[in-house]
């Protein structure tokens, strides 16, 4: 994809949530690797920058972690609080996962675990999380809440 596509992408206001699985399938393709993204949405409804990959997210997230400003904290915590922080220097309107993972389409228990522990983290910290997908083998997946309850 030529950055030009990539931009003109960019420009496209997502009003549902159909329209952002559509241009994450664009953006993202197949799962090659374990990682998460995280992007943003900006007031507009767009997608903003930056698209962020995370290599080695921890395999738990209910794993305590001691940090020096939060204290003991779980990895979901920890990881939604950073996010907020990215998201309010940003100034960005929400926050989007993208769970990627070598595999099917089917949910897995860690997809299950990940998407309630983030979405709950999100409620709790009053983080917009506009949405979150599952990156799989054959293409991407919206996460639903009926998922991962």
């Amino acid at each position: 994809m030529s950055r030009h596509e990539e931009t003109s992408l960019r420009e496209r206001v997502l009003t549902t949530d159909d329209e952002l699985r559509e241009l994450l399938d664009l953006l993202l393709l197949r799962a090659n690797r374990r990682q998460m993204w995280l992007l943003f949405i900006d007031e507009l409804g767009r997608l903003g920058d930056p698209l962020m990959p995370m290599d080695d997210y921890p395999e738990d997230p209910r794993a305590m972690t001691t940090t020096g400003d939060l204290g003991d904290v779980s990895q979901s915590h920890l990881l939604m609080h950073r996010m907020g922080l990215i998201r309010e220097a940003i100034g960005h309107e929400s926050v989007v996962l993208v769970w990627e993972r070598i595999g099917g389409s089917a949910i897995t228990d860690a997809d299950r675990c990940w998407g309630r522990a983030m979405a709950e983290e999100a409620r709790l910290l009053e983080i917009p999380l506009r949405a979150q997908f599952v990156l799989h083998s054959q293409g991407i997946r919206q996460l639903h809440p009926d998922d991962y309850l």
